[in-house]
């Protein structure tokens, strides 16, 4: 298996020396990249979900919660579908590029449901924002979405790189 790790030096090797400039571990910047397309993933989908599809709610439709009614049910489930659309995609991508030189811990199926449970906290934390931002405060849904996508980033790499994929070398890391 040799050859999946070599399959394209060029990348990895400039991933590796900006890395090396940067001092930061070159998954980190893998991980940037996963996230920077993630982010593209989750705004499309987000957008055809929610503007263009018409698979869900009217828009402005309100839903009653236990505790509270949300104004948009449409908003709600655009963003929380998006989100999970775009964490499958991450997964994949971490899996197979960012922490591929890294062992596996059980099985692929757990680590995606693990990967899904560890972004819980980068997932609530878009949603609020997209949620909070919109309705009240009259703010565009994908300026939102950004703003909640920005402030999820640190829990989403904290949990990935150091829970699902731990590195096999001990606490010591290049910083």
């Amino acid at each position: 298996m040799e050859t999946t790790a070599s399959a394209d030096p060029s990348s990895s090797s400039f991933i590796d020396r900006l890395a090396a400039r940067l001092h930061v571990p070159p998954e980190f910047l893998k991980f940037l990249l996963v996230g920077g397309v993630t982010f593209v993933i989750n705004l499309a989908a987000f957008k055809l979900l929610y503007d263009v599809l018409p698979v869900l709610p009217a828009g402005d439709t309100e839903f009653d919660f236990v505790f509270f009614t949300h104004p948009d049910i449409r908003l709600l489930l655009a963003s929380v579908l998006a989100v999970e659309l775009a964490i499958i995609f991450k997964f994949f991508a971490l899996e197979n590029w960012t922490f591929r030189d890294r062992p596996r811990r059980g099985w692929g199926p757990v680590r995606f449901l693990r990967l899904n449970a560890t972004s819980i906290v980068g997932q609530i934390i878009t949603v609020a924002t997209v949620n909070i931002l919109t309705p009240v405060f009259g703010i565009s849904p994908y300026v939102s979405l950004s703003i909640g996508v920005v402030l999820g980033f640190m829990a989403n790499w904290l949990f990935s790189a150091y829970l699902i994929w731990p590195s096999a070398r001990s606490k010591a890391s290049p910083a």
